[in-house]
């Protein structure tokens, strides 16, 4: 019995299911899917095409509507190494930001002569699972119309919104280590 005879009942808020292993392989390979169409939108429209579909992507995979998203990603140095915020990480993935002063990772191949990024595979070491949140590492295989190749270090931490969609709250990206 509560105060005043009336009976107080918990009402415990039920937290999400726990996030699975396939659900963390899925926003992998969709990740990888958005970065092979950004890549194809800026070959085939530049800027105008892709930097507006570089925004809905991180719109909709990443969790900057939560707050600073701890975002690391491989061509980066600086002042400018960290993207905490949603433009970051738009200039990241196409560059145009004079703040930033990005190439745009997701444009292509780095150099003089891009070549875009036509295959994206993700290749997954570990994932933990912690209820509503799990985390993922391993590498990620890039290959360029021109055949230039590339593997990627990455970590990838998700948290899961009130509409049961996975979000990216931690990523961090680097080039694999080369020996001594």
């Amino acid at each position: 019995m509560g105060t005043c005879g009336i009976t107080a009942y918990a009402q415990p808020a039920v937290m999400m299911e726990t996030i699975t292993v396939d659900e963390v392989e899925a926003a992998q390979k969709t990740w990888c899917e958005a970065l092979v169409a950004i890549s194809k939108a800026h070959e085939e429209g530049g800027l105008p095409k892709s930097k507006p579909l570089a925004g809905e992507v991180i719109d909709a995979a990443y969790g900057y509507q939560f707050g600073p998203v701890a975002f690391k990603p491989t061509w980066t140095n600086g002042e400018t190494t960290f993207r905490e915020t949603r433009n970051g990480a738009v200039s990241y993935f196409v560059g145009d930001d004079p703040a930033f002063g990005d190439s745009g990772f997701a444009v292509g191949t780095p150099g003089a002569n891009r070549s875009p990024w036509v295959k994206c595979v993700p290749e997954i070491f570990v994932i933990q699972n912690f209820g509503n949140t799990a985390n993922a590492m391993g590498w990620v295989h890039f290959e360029a119309a021109d055949g230039t190749k590339s593997k990627v270090d990455k970590t990838f931490g998700y948290v899961r919104d009130d509409d049961g969609a996975l979000r990216i709250v931690v990523h961090h990206s680097s080039t694999p280590f080369a020996g001594y």
